[in-house]
């Protein structure tokens, strides 16, 4: 059996994406255009994050038994994820989201969950840990993160949370007994916020497994990672964003991938920064998210264009001070 570099637990959805001019209120009515519909879900986006930069990724996901659940299984396989252990419902319908894009590739999510949307804590079976190196899960039901952590622990695997803030504010009492078994936590500003609120302290490494660690993803302005007694920041790069829908779970499996490669916390970061701007270079979650080539050759170019600033810029600044 090949080694599977990561677990990924949580959800797998069809999103349907729709461009319009501004997001509408209530009572409010706007004109869209449909872009089609394709295969999403945090879980699902960071297990295809991670085989697109070459490493073995398995996703344990629920899915129904229909048409839309056998167009995103089709599309997740043919990434090279490891299916075998999703969970089919024959009574629901797949989970899916409507994902509304404004001009500038922001979006506004609704969440269409049905019985298909997490699988149930009895169905985390030992055998899907079976070779695997690292957990990866979402807090989208905590009863499911805690067996699957518990789980992680008791065969000496690492793990990682992707904390949103709509799971913090449906379960902030729990994220306190979650969090001591997450070597690293994933989390945006938002989601930062909603868990200090939820733990009523801040939110630092030592609620986390010892020699834990803390990705504050800033979007555009990249990310800063805690650590037990250094804070890290990494700027991000600057592209002309299309759809930034799974971008931060591209930027967690980016992440998790170069860090099982065994590159260090800041290059990592830059890396992850790096597949998360390319990933929003098109519609879709998982359309535009890069491999470990088009990762290098990114950042080769911005990385070199701006040294070449730099350089011209000291030297200008030379000829004034002559």
């Amino acid at each position: 059996m090949s080694m599977i570099d990561v677990l990924c637990i949580g959800d797998l959805d069809v999103d349907m994406f729709i461009s319009v001019p501004e997001i509408p209120g209530f009572d409010q009515k706007v004109s869209g255009r449909n872009r089609g519909q394709m295969p999403g879900g945090m879980s699902a986006n960071c297990a295809v994050a991670v085989a697109r930069l070459g490493l073995n990724s398995r996703l344990l996901a629920a899915v129904g038994r229909d048409a839309s659940g056998a167009f995103a299984v089709g599309k997740i396989r043919g990434e090279g994820v490891d299916v075998d252990h999703l969970v089919y419902r024959d009574d629901a319908d797949t989970f899916m989201c409507v994902v509304m894009l404004s001009p500038s590739g922001e979006k506004s999510l609704i969440k269409l969950e049905t019985d298909a949307y997490l699988p149930r804590p009895g169905e985390v079976t030992a055998d899907a840990f079976e070779g695997v190196r690292h957990l990866h899960l979402t807090y989208g039901q905590p009863e499911l993160a805690r067996v699957a952590l518990s789980m992680a622990a008791e065969r000496g695997i690492s793990t990682s949370l992707d904390l949103e803030p709509p799971d913090i504010v449906r379960n902030p009492h729990l994220l306190r007994s979650i969090l001591p078994m997450v070597d690293t936590l994933f989390l945006n500003r938002e989601a930062l916020g909603k868990a200090e609120s939820a733990l009523g302290e801040a939110l630092v490494p030592a609620h986390l497994r010892q020699n834990g660690e803390i990705i504050v993803t800033l979007g555009a302005g990249g990310c800063r990672r805690l650590a037990t007694g250094s804070v890290e920041e990494v700027p991000g790069f600057e592209v002309r964003t299309v759809d930034t829908t799974g971008a931060g779970d591209c930027f967690a499996g980016a992440y998790l991938a170069a860090r099982l490669t065994g590159v260090e916390p800041v290059d990592a970061m830059t890396r992850a920064n790096a597949a998360a701007a390319l990933a929003t270079l098109e519609v879709g979650s998982q359309t535009g998210m890069p491999d470990r080539a088009a990762v290098e050759a990114f950042m080769q170019e911005r990385i070199g264009r701006s040294r070449e600033t730099s350089a011209e810029t000291s030297e200008l600044s030379g000829e004034l001070h002559a």
